[in-house]
């Protein structure tokens, strides 16, 4: 059994080889003629999966260790009689805690915590839902909620969601979770663009943490510009791995497509496709690996003269640096657009341990009471220590 897979999987040097001859590979260049002789192919979400790169080869298993699927031509490889696996929700808590780290680093530079604002989240699947759980009670936060696909499942948990024009006209923050979808009556594609943005709240703050396509790069840029948007945290872009030069400026928070980068994220997805390939091989899967420590074991914070919000800050930093991501990508900016396109993808390559929120335990020296129930809503594990 020959395999390749993406040399930037998560625990995909442990687990392939115990399916057979395994050979890592770049997943944004691979080209037909690395397939040939290719059994089980593993990849991300760099590598488009197409007729024009499968057809004639003898790739029977496509395994896609992302949550997302829009680099997936499911109808072609069905007609190729390629089996595709994928891993929806495989980095959804990874993604939720960048949006909690997101809002309290934009909280802290406009000079407020969140208690009482109002978050609209737009698509309410994996990662929204855990959003707006963590907004509501972590950050007291008000959600508003829109996914028009689930409404119209009759989903009963949509009932209370609101059209995406009253997301705009009421939301102080607007986060964007959505598939990208390229047509029909979901189309996501320029969700954020064009004269359906004239809505929106002046001096709103944006997210997008989803799928570059969905916003107006340009139009966003101009509108933190012009005030219109008090700040943008924006982790996707269109044209990845080159992106627009003119938001990265000007966006509060800039980073490279690393919200789900969490190393339970990665894992979990190259785990999902793994046991997918064990079922078709009609293999039983080996035993899981030890995940490693988080970098901050335990953090000690004196609670003496901070308010929540600011204790909040101290221990999702520790855990999920989202200025430090941004630092490092703008070092990494260059006017050439192949050296950009480049360390737009080392940054994702070489991208620095972090674990989810549970992995560090939060030691509290003179807590408030108000604050270890709202650590604990994020996950962190909380003691109380003398002090």
């Amino acid at each position: 059994m020959n395999i390749l897979y993406d040399r930037n999987m998560t625990l995909g040097a442990r687990l392939f080889p115990r399916l057979g001859r395994a050979r890592a590979v770049d997943g944004r260049t691979l080209t037909r003629a690395d397939l040939a002789g290719c059994d089980l192919l593993f990849v991300r979400s760099t590598c488009r999966l197409t007729r024009d790169l499968l057809e004639g080869t003898p790739v029977r298993f496509v395994g896609s260790g992302v949550a997302g699927t829009d680099h997936i031509d499911f109808a072609a490889l069905r007609a190729l009689g390629i089996r595709v696996a994928t891993a929806p929700g495989c980095n959804a808590e990874s993604v939720a805690d960048y949006v909690v780290a997101a809002l309290l680093a934009l909280g802290e530079r406009q000079g407020r915590d969140w208690a009482g604002a109002t978050l609209g989240i737009v698509g309410v699947g994996h990662v929204g839902s855990i959003v707006k759980r963590f907004a509501e009670e972590a950050l007291g936060m008000r959600t508003l909620c829109c996914d028009p696909p689930r409404q119209d499942d009759g989903d009963w948990c949509a009932r209370d969601f609101v059209p995406f024009a009253r997301v705009l006209e009421e939301a102080d923050v607007i986060t964007l979770h959505t598939p990208l979808n390229e047509d029909g009556p979901y189309r996501t594609r320029g969700l954020f663009a064009g004269a359906a943005v004239r809505r929106v709240k002046p001096g709103a703050t944006l997210l997008n943490f989803a799928r570059g396509p969905i916003c107006d790069d340009a139009l966003v840029a101009t509108m933190v510009g012009a005030g219109l948007l008090a700040d943008a945290a924006i982790d996707c872009w269109e044209g990845e791995p080159d992106y627009p030069a003119e938001l990265a400026a000007v966006a509060a928070l800039a980073t490279p497509h690393v919200a789900g980068h969490a190393f339970e994220g990665r894992a979990n997805g190259t785990l999902a496709v793994y046991h997918e390939a064990c079922d078709f091989l009609g293999v039983e899967p080996g035993p899981s690996p030890r995940l490693p420590p988080a970098p901050t074991p335990t953090l000690t914070i004196d609670c003496a003269g901070l308010t929540d919000a600011q204790i909040l800050r101290r221990a999702v930093r520790a855990a999920c640096d989202i200025e430090g991501d941004t630092a490092r990508f703008r070092a990494a900016y260059s006017d050439d657009p192949a050296t950009r396109r480049a360390r737009f993808d080392a940054l994702r390559r070489d991208y620095p341990h972090r674990r989810l929120f549970p992995a560090t335990k939060v030691r509290l020296i003179r807590p408030p009471a108000t604050v270890a129930p709202k650590l604990r809503a994020l996950g962190f594990p909380v003691v109380r220590a003398r002090g």
